[in-house]
């Protein structure tokens, strides 16, 4: 266990001042840190030459607290090692702050965004959407990659982001995407953020005012709503078919600013927008002057032959703005992604992401730049297609011979998740009381308008093993009928 910085915060408690001796002050500080686990057990405590010297006392008056902590039992010593903390004491837990803040502490847009829908409190488990294989991932080599730009001969690499992100990054990403998704762009129209929601919510706030619209589809990712609206901007929900967003006319008003779209893989009904009904909102966009958002998060893992052009590289007016992410190609943590934005907003937007959000992380975007220009990146790609694919025919095969005619399934075949209805009297939230006791983790689709009826489940597939999914499916089967069970007592 690393030697914890122990004298901090004994000069920030120490009271030279009091009658009260110092070498009761200090063991009551080093007690009371243990007690509250401020210490963690096993932690290496400085030596008493040292700790003497860093607070101004006398060694003799550390060693004595020293020795009576050990007598105690919440302190042990190793013979030519160190002291360190016990682990016989078990932390006392305070009592739990019950008051809430009064309702005037939020404003109305920071009301709303905790009431909306929020990532789950345990981001792993069996079946959680939009989670990538992490085992599958080269770490060896991204891992090396990323050493040798955190070596000295990167230095430089330490200071802010330049702005718009990193330039080789930029160049390495619009390269990449001219090829895998006929995008029309240059590195100036690339801008480096530190996820998706980010990107978002940079447009949200450079592009519109409170009280205008944005038009999603229905349903829509969860975030997707939150964002929007802490940015003061009211929401029209879209109703989908077949075709995707079924966005009309009739529908924009004149405060319509937004309309946000995930055309090659819906989320979270897996639906693939249509070439007409991909032409229909840029006609909007453009008659309306609107910006359309396009999130193609996770367009990479696509199993059809028949491959729709993007609406950036169909859009002749610059209405569109891109969105794509590393977090559903690489692994969910690496929080990397990137905008492609019409070059009328390349300026103002790389300026503002730089005075809102003061980026930096050279050294992960270094990194990057050289994963893709070296060729990891689109291996790592073609593998995980192979891979997904298998998953997800196994996946939907056990879920049907599971279920039988009690579950639809989405359509389309792209991406790590599937959309789920059970037909079962079950609520989400019962659904989910039962799940969390086999590590069962899932999201529900975030309806604004009624919802069909049945339990509906959004499930990912791309972080569970194959040899794992009939095993899953199996407890998935268990909980439901669990859970029915208990609403009949």
């Amino acid at each position: 266990m690393f030697e914890i910085p122990l004298s901090d915060l004994v000069l920030e408690k120490l009271q030279r001042q009091s009658e009260i001796p110092l070498q009761r002050q200090l063991y009551q500080i080093i007690h009371d840190a243990i007690n509250t686990g401020k210490l963690a057990a096993d932690c290496k405590l400085p030596s008493s030459r040292y700790l003497s010297k860093e607070v101004d006392i006398s060694r003799i008056t550390v060693s004595l607290v020293y020795e009576r902590l050990v007598a105690e039992g919440y302190l042990y010593s190793k013979k030519g090692s160190g002291t360190y903390v016990s682990k016989m004491i078990t932390p006392l837990k305070p009592p739990p702050n019950l008051s809430e803040p009064s309702p005037w502490v939020y404003s109305e847009r920071g009301a709303k965004l905790l009431r909306n829908e929020s990532s789950p409190p345990q981001p792993y488990g069996e079946f959680v959407p939009g989670v990538a294989d992490i085992e599958a991932f080269p770490f060896y080599l991204w891992r090396k990659i990323l050493a040798k730009y955190y070596s000295k001969k990167y230095y430089d690499l330490s200071s802010y982001a330049e702005s718009g992100g990193y330039i080789e990054l930029r160049r390495a990403i619009a390269s990449y995407l001219s090829v895998s998704r006929s995008l029309h762009c240059d590195p100036d129209q690339v801008i480096v953020t530190f996820g998706t929601p980010q990107s978002l919510d940079l447009c949200a706030r450079m592009l519109s005012d409170p009280g205008e619209e944005a038009y999603i589809e229905d349903p829509a990712h969860w975030a997707t709503q939150s964002i929007f609206e802490a940015a003061g901007l009211n929401i029209r929900s879209i109703p989908l078919d077949e075709e995707g967003i079924n966005l009309q006319d009739d529908m924009v008003t004149p405060k319509g600013k937004f309309i946000y779209v995930t055309p090659s893989h819906q989320y979270p009904t897996g639906v693939v927008m249509s070439a007409e009904r991909r032409a229909q909102v840029l006609r909007i966009a453009k008659e309306r002057n609107l910006w359309l958002i396009e999130d193609d998060y996770d367009a990479e893992f696509r199993y059809e032959q028949l491959h729709l052009p993007t609406l950036q590289s169909m859009d002749k007016d610059s209405r569109v703005i891109y969105f794509g992410t590393f977090s559903k190609t690489m692994f969910s943590g690496i929080r990397l992604s990137y905008m492609v934005v019409p070059h009328s907003l390349t300026h103002a937007l790389r300026r503002a992401i730089s005075n809102l959000y003061l980026p930096g992380m050279l050294h992960l975007q270094a990194a990057m730049a050289e994963f893709i220009n070296e060729g990891h990146f689109y291996r790592h790609i073609k593998k995980m297609r192979t891979i997904y694919l298998e998953r997800g025919q196994i996946f939907r095969a056990k879920l049907q011979e599971i279920f039988g005619d009690k579950v639809r399934l989405s359509p389309g075949k792209s991406g790590m998740h599937l959309l789920a209805i059970f037909d079962s009297p079950l609520s989400y939230e019962q659904f989910t009381a039962h799940a969390k006791h086999y590590n069962i983790v899932v999201r529900q689709p975030h309806y604004r308008s009624v919802s069909p009826k049945g339990l509906q489940l959004v499930l990912g597939f791309g972080g569970v093993q194959t040899a794992q999914i009939p095993a899953g499916v199996l407890r998935l089967q268990q909980v439901i009928q669990e859970a029915e069970n208990a609403l009949c007592y």
